[in-house]
């Protein structure tokens, strides 16, 4: 995979959180711009960042009793781990 494709479908990934939990808006956005304009290094890193994150997401629209949404961030969630690993960024 080329740089600019692990970077381009990451935040592709990140983009499929939106709309997120009210609360959790603007960790989506600040972790996609993170991802967009971090050196390469820092991926890993991110991967672990945005895999919590969705986590928290996960939860947070169970407690709003967001059953549609739930289903739509944890499909993203694995699409977001199965990526991330074969990418190499789970170190």
């Amino acid at each position: 995979m080329t740089q600019q494709y692990i970077v381009g479908e990451f935040s592709s990934l990140l983009a499929e959180l939106q709309p997120a939990p009210r609360r959790c808006v603007a960790a989506v956005a600040d972790l996609r711009r993170d991802v967009e304009s971090s050196p390469l290094q820092q991926l890993p890193l991110l991967a672990h960042r945005a895999l919590s994150l969705t986590d928290v997401i996960c939860w947070a629209a169970l407690e709003d009793g967001n059953v549609t949404g739930f289903c739509r961030y944890a499909k993203t969630a694995c699409a977001l781990g199965d990526f991330t690993e074969n990418a190499g960024l789970l170190r």
